[in-house]
């Protein structure tokens, strides 16, 4: 069974960034049972950051792989912060009578969110996403062999975008220095590519195969960024091509 946690939103003004008593209670239950953590929110603020740090600081920790928790912590970020956005373009688009789907609508609402992107963007939409009912749901799988990431959001990419990441992520894998390969060919169209490049630059960095993180779509409700972290030497993570499901 496993421990849910739903995102809670910071206060306003507060000097330092604390975690509830009842989540980090929930948080360490789940650590010493061996139960997944399951976190579903609607944005990404720095609670949500800071519990997810610390909750794999503790995983890695009892498995003795504390020096994977800077890389899995941006990982995670990342994935989760990709998500999120990806909901409040949806949203955004909508407010503007834009379709994601029309080349010249896209680019015209590309430039609208990049230019709105800040902290009070992520506020307010994340109420906008809660209203409507887009989540990000956070699924952390562990054991003594493997942890493994499954970050879902219930909106599909479009087949333009999907071309886009698995282009990248292709382009990527093929390249000796990924980090070098981020500067040099940053997309200016899709924002949530770097975060990706960043991810696979992360697990690449700790010697770990940049296949272990997948990317899906099944191009009518869902999208799932899935990316296994093994935790003994023995242990390989089991990649598969970074395509749609059809």
């Amino acid at each position: 069974m496993a421990t849910e946690v739903c995102g809670v939103r910071a206060p306003m003004g507060a000097p330092k960034v604390s975690i509830p008593d009842h989540i980090a209670r929930a948080s360490d239950i789940s650590v010493e049972s061996g139960r997944p953590m399951v976190l579903r929110a609607y944005g990404f603020i720095p609670i949500t950051e800071a519990f997810i740090r610390d909750f794999v600081k503790k995983v890695l920790g009892k498995y003795n792989r504390p020096e994977l928790a800077s890389a899995v912590g941006l990982i995670l970020k990342e994935l989760t912060v990709n998500a999120a956005k990806a909901n409040f373009k949806k949203i955004m688009f909508q407010e503007h009578g834009l379709d994601m789907e029309k080349a010249e609508d896209y680019e015209r609402g590309m430039q609208i969110f990049r230019a709105s992107v800040s902290e009070s963007m992520a506020h307010s939409y994340g109420i906008k996403s809660r209203d409507a009912r887009l989540s990000v749901v956070t699924k952390i799988f562990f054991g003594a062999d493997r942890m493994v990431i499954e970050v879902r959001n219930n909106l599909p990419m479009s087949k333009d975008e999907d071309r886009r990441v698995r282009l990248k992520m292709k382009q990527a894998m093929e390249c000796e220095n990924i980090a070098e390969f981020i500067m040099e060919n940053i997309d200016e169209t899709e924002g949530a590519g770097l975060g990706i490049l960043m991810c696979m630059s992360a697990l690449k960095s700790s010697a770990i195969d940049p296949r272990a993180l997948t990317i899906s779509t099944n191009y009518e409700n869902e999208t799932v960024a899935r990316v296994e972290i093994p935790l003994r030497a023995a242990s390989k993570p089991q990649t598969s091509q970074n395509s749609s499901k059809n």
